[in-house]
């Protein structure tokens, strides 16, 4: 019997809750180029931001290229604060810079 009672309120809770602006795509770029290389970036509707590049480069002992990838990407905590991380990630590894906004 408990367990119908805290079933009944979960669906009672779950029918009030407030419903989710959906998610859209302002604005979006995507582009490869014949060297290996490539970059986009995007802007959701509820300010979340990302944009990257991508590039082979020679590495001093290794017979092929690595990627180097560079990038950042902004969002906004469950507080309200908003960040950005600026990131590169090569052959040295991944070495984020996170920013308060």
């Amino acid at each position: 019997m408990k367990f119908l009672i805290v079933f009944t309120f979960a669906i009672v809770a779950c029918s009030l809750a407030a419903p989710q602006d959906e998610v859209q795509i302002v604005q979006f770029t995507n582009e490869n180029t014949v060297e290996g290389g490539y970059n986009f970036a995007y802007e959701q509707s509820d300010g979340q931001k990302r944009e990257e590049a991508g590039v082979l480069k020679p590495v001093e002992g290794a017979e092929v290229p690595a990627i180097s990838v560079t990038g950042s990407y902004e969002f906004t905590d469950p507080t309200g604060q908003k960040y950005r991380v600026d990131y590169t990630a090569d052959e040295r590894g991944y070495r984020p810079t996170v920013t308060k906004l």
